[in-house]
């Protein structure tokens, strides 16, 4: 599968986020998704994975019955949080607490393959997050070089790195010193960036050597270096100027 960038909020009763909070959040992610172009997902950070409950009838016909009664509760004046645990109070749905992960107040996780602009949005919605809900940290991980530790936890508008190899503490007391975890990008380059593909039409019917010529093109899962120069384009977006704090201290891998 493409390359993704994963964002927790663990469950650790230290974090927290209100209703209120979550509103805005929503609000915030639903304006990154409309107004920007998405190569393989869309942000995805949820505090319920909604389910119809198998025990409501033909699955088609459950939606729509729930999308209706969703609207009608949101209209009365219900935030989103209420209206799913009303919905789950009414035997509609199953909501499973924490979003895709277990033991989560709210995850997601975002498939950006190679378009490292994505990654930037990822990562610039998550810090304005963390803003947002004053009591929570967040934990982020890309399997790709976005972010130059590959895994970073946001509170408050702060960048916090933790040492995961202390042979390479220098790595890390340098990203701090220089304010420099996530790398520059150039939006540009992603103006036409081609979309991302989980299928490949009529493959089975394409001859021995195209099936192996797109077999052996790795590079559109993403997973590989986009950057100019070091892990940086040489000019662009700098995501680093809009972090408040960076700080070394730590906490537990995702």
């Amino acid at each position: 599968m493409a390359r993704k960038i994963y964002y927790k909020i663990v469950d650790d009763g230290r974090n927290m986020i209100s209703d209120g909070e979550w509103e805005k959040i929503s609000r915030l992610q639903h304006w990154y998704n409309s107004e920007f172009m998405w190569t393989a997902g869309r942000l995805t950070l949820k505090m319920y994975a909604v389910f119809p409950n198998p025990e409501g009838g033909d699955a088609d016909k459950l939606w729509h019955k729930i999308m209706l009664r969703r609207q009608e509760l949101e209209e009365g004046g219900m935030s989103e949080n209420e209206a799913i645990r009303a919905l789950v109070a009414e035997g509609l749905v199953i909501a499973q607490k924490g979003g895709y992960y277990d033991k989560c107040i709210a995850s997601g996780f975002t498939r950006v393959a190679g378009n490292e602009f994505n990654s930037y949005l990822v990562c610039d919605f998550l810090i304005k997050v963390s803003r947002v809900a004053e009591n929570a940290a967040i934990d982020v991980y890309d399997e790709g070089e976005f972010i130059k530790a590959h895994q970073v936890r946001l509170r408050r508008g702060d960048v916090i790195l933790s040492v995961r190899d202390e042979s390479k503490r220098w790595f890390y007391d340098g990203m701090v010193k220089h304010r420099h975890a996530f790398a520059i990008v150039d939006s540009g380059k992603y103006d036409n960036y081609p979309r991302f593909q989980s299928t490949i039409l009529d493959f089975n019917d394409k001859t021995f050597e195209e099936k192996l010529g797109i077999l052996r093109n790795w590079n559109w899962l993403g997973f590989e270096n986009n950057f100019d120069l070091n892990g940086d384009d040489i000019q662009g977006s700098d995501l680093n100027q809009k972090v408040d704090r960076f700080i070394l201290e730590d906490f537990l891998k995702m």
